[in-house]
C-alpha cells in the first residue's frame, strides 16, 4: 500500500533537506549573481554576497500569488538581506511598495517575513521562505543562470 501523497512530499522534502546539510559549501563572494528555478520561469533572484561584511543582499523577482496576498496580482520585486551564519545566510524579506516607473514619489518598504539560502554547490541552493502574515511559507531549487566564473575556485582554496 502506499502512503498518501502528503507524506510522500513530506518524507521527499526531508530527504532534500538532508542532503543540503550534507552537500553545503561555505558561503563566497563566488556565488553572487542571477540564480532561478527553471519551474518558474520569468522569476528569480539575485544575489550579492560579501563574506567580508558577513552579507548576503538579495532581489527577488518574482509574482503577486493569484489571492493577491502581496497586493495586487503583479510583479513584485522583493528585496531581503542578513547575515551569514555557516554554510547559510538568514534574511529578511521586505516588500516594497507605491513606487511607479521613473517617479521620484517616496516609496514604502516593510518586513513581511524571512527567508534562508543555503548553497549546495556553486550552480545548485536552497532558498525556503516563511511570509506568516500571508500563510506563504516554502522551498525553492535554485541553479545559477549564468556559468560559475570563479566560485569553485574559492571552495577549492577553503
Amino acid at each position: 500500500m502506499r502512503p498518501p501523497a502528503p507524506i510522500l512530499v513530506i518524507a521527499a522534502a526531508l530527504a532534500f533537506a538532508n542532503v543540503v546539510k550534507a552537500q553545503s559549501i561555505p558561503i563566497n563572494e563566488g556565488l553572487s549573481g542571477a540564480w532561478f528555478d527553471p519551474e518558474t520561469s520569468g522569476q528569480g533572484v539575485l544575489f550579492d554576497v560579501v563574506p567580508a561584511e558577513n552579507l548576503v543582499f538579495m532581489a527577488w523577482f518574482t509574482y503577486e500569488t493569484a489571492s493577491g496576498k502581496l497586493g495586487p496580482t503583479e510583479a513584485r520585486w522583493l528585496t531581503a538581506q542578513g547575515g551569514i551564519d555557516g554554510t547559510r545566510a538568514v534574511l529578511v524579506v521586505n516588500n516594497t511598495t507605491g513606487g511607479a516607473f521613473d517617479d521620484p514619489t517616496p516609496v514604502e518598504t516593510a518586513p513581511v517575513g524571512s527567508a534562508t539560502v543555503e548553497f549546495l554547490s556553486c550552480t545548485t541552493a536552497l532558498l525556503e521562505f516563511d511570509f506568516p502574515d500571508d500563510g506563504l511559507a516554502g522551498a525553492i531549487n535554485l541553479v545559477r543562470l549564468a556559468p560559475d566564473v570563479f566560485c569553485s575556485d574559492l571552495v577549492a582554496t577553503e
